[in-house]
Order: structure tokens, then C-alpha cells, then sequence
């Protein structure tokens, strides 16, 4: 059972996370409706629809998000209610991967409207981006009616196609830099394409953690592209907060054998300890640089052997990996069901690029307590209160053993 949340701080904590101090009642974000004009149906000729996936390497933010999308599709009649072939606990406890839900779907019975088409899975970090442009354009608006896109890469990819077909992409960082959709409010510029924006994600997380804990000097390794890791919300961050930002850039590595694996790690463990000798005061773990959790507590040392604090931009599961909070802008069930919604009305004839974009989450926080106490970090009372869950070593999160 949930433990009761101090109202007051929670208040507190959704006015500051989401800038809005002129909405004394806003407690969380109003869940969205999933449904569209009209009831779940088959195709004119009386086929299911089938979709595609293309996702960017194992990630496991991707999977639960995946999942809450298709709970909000079973919500709203167009998957069959009970008939997914795997549970949120599922997934967590196998930690299963976008491709292994994939495969899953593909051979379920998920009722009469929509299928998962065979072999329309597709890794555009892992696999020939080539093949997988040459397939998904055979297939488009034949066996396959629309594609499902996970992040900034994959969006960016399907989305330079011009497939004659809809896609849907969720959890980009920035899906309008990035150049997924022209506007997040007024139309997407192309007909075919839709993505979920979460507003300036990095610059209402500095802010509150900055509000718990003020800090001068804000150190940040980023991984790959700068859009992805949010680093244009950071550096305004920097200048609307007024702190330094002391920044490293990893250019994109091999990471699929285990050779390459610890290659990249070794590189990230040097400049982990190149950024603990620049005396920050904070640090922010963005996407994509450390996605093996095992190495986090080793990786992450050097930090708090200065007691640096380790905020988190994204993924509950690297708390109990060893980071020291998160406040987390996605609110999956409801993130899930806005994404649901809009494919609903894409399948009952809407335009994929005149939908509404933007969903803002209500705030989740989340805090490892033992790593706080290890490094001098103070919770007080009313904080506390306000988390959601308070992770500790003994091996599950408060109020959940």
C-alpha cells in the first residue's frame, strides 16, 4: 500500500516541478481519455491493423512506457481486454527488452482489431539502418499500418522515410529540435507524423533540485547526440538558475560486445573521475551513459567520495543502482494512455500531424535514503513525506516489500 503523502509539500513540489505557482489547487496532471470518434473496429476489408516498432538498443524506461501504451489501447476496447501476454511485473522481474515484448505480441492473440505485424520489429542502433529503411518501405500500407517509434533516434530515422503511413513516437527529448515534429502546438508539419512532448524536462528538473539543495556548479557528461540528453533545456537551465555548468562530451562508442562494453565503461569511469577533481557541487545523469545498472555504484564513486549529489534525469531503476534522486516527469500509466489515444484516433481517421502533442506529467519523486545519508545529503520531514518511494539497500522501496 501507497503511504500517505504530506498534501502540503506535494503542493509545494508540483507548483515548483512544473512552474505553474498560479495554480493553488494543481495537484497532478488531469488524466487523459483514451478514446477516439468511434468504436474499436477492423479495417474496411475486414483485416486488423497491424503495427510496427523501431526502438534505439535495450532500454528499460522503453519497455515499461511500451507497456502502459498498450494498456491504455486494452483500456479503450481496441486490444482485448486481458489477452497481453505479459504483466508490468513481467517485465520487471525478466527484464524484458522492447524485441522480446515484441516477439511476444506477435505470436498473442490480441483480439480482432490490431496485430503486431511479423518481423516489423527493428533496432535502428543494432541493425543495418539501410535493410531496415529498404523493409520498412516494401511494407508500408500493406502489412504494415502503422509504426511505433521509441526516442529521439528512431523518431528522427522513420521520420526522414516519408512513409506513406502514421507514426507515433514517444519519450524523445525533444521532439521539435530534434526535428521529429515542427511544433509541439500547432501541427507537426508532415500529415503522417506524431510524437509525445513533455515540456522542457531538464530545465523543471534543475529547478526543483536546485530549490531542495542550491548549487553553484552543475557537472554533466553527455553521451552521443546533445539533444537527446536535454542539453538546450540545460544550459538555459544554467542561465535562468545562475550556476556553471561544467560539461564533458562522449562521442557515440561500440557497445554490443562485451569487449566494447567495458571499453566504454573504462571511458566513462576515467571521465567520471576527471568530472569529481572540477569541485562540483551537483551532477545530472542524463540518457544513454550508463544504461548497464550493475556499474553504477562503482562508476558514480568517485562523486560521492566528494559527496557530490547524483540527480537523475531519467529511469526509477537507477536509484536502487546507487543514484540519489529522481524527479520524474513521467507519469507512465497516464503518458501511456495519452499515447494510446492518440493512435485511436489516428485508427478512426484522424491526422497523425493535427493531434495535440503535449501531455505534462504530474511530478514523481523518489530518493535513495542510504545514499543521501552517505554522503551528508539532509531529507527533512516533509520531503520525506512527499516522496513516492524511498529506496534503501535492504532491497525494495518503501511501503513496497
Amino acid at each position: 500500500m501507497k503511504k500517505k503523502r504530506n498534501l502540503g509539500a506535494l503542493i509545494l513540489v508540483a507548483a515548483l516541478f512544473l512552474n505553474l505557482w498560479t495554480v493553488p489547487m494543481l495537484f497532478a496532471a488531469a488524466e487523459p481519455e483514451t478514446k477516439g470518434s468511434g468504436a474499436p473496429h477492423a479495417k474496411e476489408n475486414g483485416d486488423k491493423y497491424r503495427f510496427s516498432f523501431v526502438d534505439y538498443d535495450k532500454y528499460m524506461p522503453a519497455s515499461r512506457q511500451f507497456y502502459y501504451i498498450l494498456t491504455g489501447l486494452e483500456k479503450s476496447g481496441w486490444i482485448a481486454a486481458g489477452s497481453l501476454p505479459f504483466t508490468i511485473a513481467e517485465i520487471e522481474a525478466r527484464q524484458l527488452s522492447t524485441a522480446q515484448m515484441y516477439d511476444a505480441l506477435e505470436q498473442a492473440d490480441l483480439g480482432p482489431y490490431i496485430a503486431f505485424a511479423e518481423g516489423a520489429f527493428y533496432d535502428v542502433c543494432n541493425e543495418d539502418k539501410t535493410d531496415i529503411a529498404s523493409d520498412l518501405k516494401s511494407r508500408a500500407g500493406k502489412d504494415i499500418d502503422l509504426v511505433i517509434t521509441f526516442g529521439t533516434n528512431a523518431g528522427v530515422f522513420v521520420k526522414n522515410l516519408g512513409l506513406p503511413i502514421p507514426m507515433t513516437d514517444f519519450s524523445a527529448t525533444d521532439p521539435v529540435a530534434s526535428g521529429i515534429i515542427d511544433s509541439a502546438t500547432t501541427g507537426s508539419g508532415n500529415p503522417n507524423v506524431w510524437a509525445h512532448v513533455e515540456p522542457s524536462l531538464p530545465l523543471r528538473q534543475l529547478k526543483y533540485y536546485h530549490s531542495i539543495r542550491p548549487f553553484t556548479k552543475l557537472g554533466l557528461i553527455v553521451y552521443g547526440d546533445e539533444i537527446i540528453s536535454g542539453v538546450p533545456d540545460i544550459e538555459a537551465s544554467a542561465r535562468e538558475i545562475g550556476f556553471e555548468l561544467v560539461k564533458y562530451n562522449i562521442a557515440e562508442q561500440p557497445r554490443e560486445t562485451a569487449e566494447e562494453l567495458d571499453s566504454y565503461y573504462e571511458l566513462v569511469r576515467r571521465q567520471l573521475q576527471s568530472m569529481a577533481r572540477e569541485n562540483i557541487d551537483a551532477f545530472f545523469l542524463t540518457v544513454d551513459l550508463i544504461n548497464d545498472l550493475s556499474r553504477m555504484q562503482d562508476l558514480l564513486k568517485p562523486l560521492y567520495d566528494k559527496r557530490v549529489p547524483v540527480y537523475l534525469m531519467d529511469d526509477v531503476e537507477a536509484l536502487r543502482h546507487g543514484a540519489l534522486m529522481l524527479i520524474n516527469a513521467y507519469d507512465l500509466v497516464n503518458v501511456g494512455r495519452f499515447v494510446a489515444n492518440a493512435i485511436v484516433q489516428i485508427l478512426n481517421g484522424a491526422e497523425a500531424g493535427s493531434l495535440p502533442c503535449v501531455y505534462t506529467s504530474a511530478p514523481g519523486i523518489y530518493v535513495n535514503f542510504d545514499v543521501a545519508k552517505r554522503i551528508g545529503y539532509t531529507l527533512d520531514f516533509e520531503f520525506l513525506t512527499a516522496c513516492d518511494e524511498i529506496y534503501t539497500e535492504r532491497g525494495y522501496r518503501e511501503g513496497q516489500k
